[in-house]
């Protein structure tokens, strides 16, 4: 079985509404990582990504939104910069 997207059919006024989000198939849960299948894509994710109660065999709706940086982003951005300014490119030294 494959995931497909659901479109809403126009609203009363004609309009049509924005589709709804696909839908994503939940194909195994192992090692704290779930296997969701969009179509014919299949990729991984942290199962802790997953709504409470989610298991193999589930379908989920996906949904994402932009949403502003946290307030400490600039010294997140500001350290991954700095690492990357200070890697050669050769082995780590453990």
């Amino acid at each position: 079985m494959s995931p497909k997207s659901v479109a809403k059919k126009s609203g009363p006024g004609g309009g049509a509404k924005s589709p709804a989000p696909p839908l994503i198939f939940v194909d195994a849960i192992e090692d704290g990582r779930a296997r969701l299948l969009l179509g014919n894509d299949a990729f991984d994710v942290p199962a802790a990504l997953l709504p409470r109660g989610a298991r193999e065999g589930s379908w989920l709706r996906w949904s994402m939104a932009l949403a502003p940086p946290p307030p400490d982003a600039d010294q997140g951005s500001a350290l991954r910069a700095k690492l990357g300014r200070d890697d050669d490119g050769g082995d780590i030294d453990l």
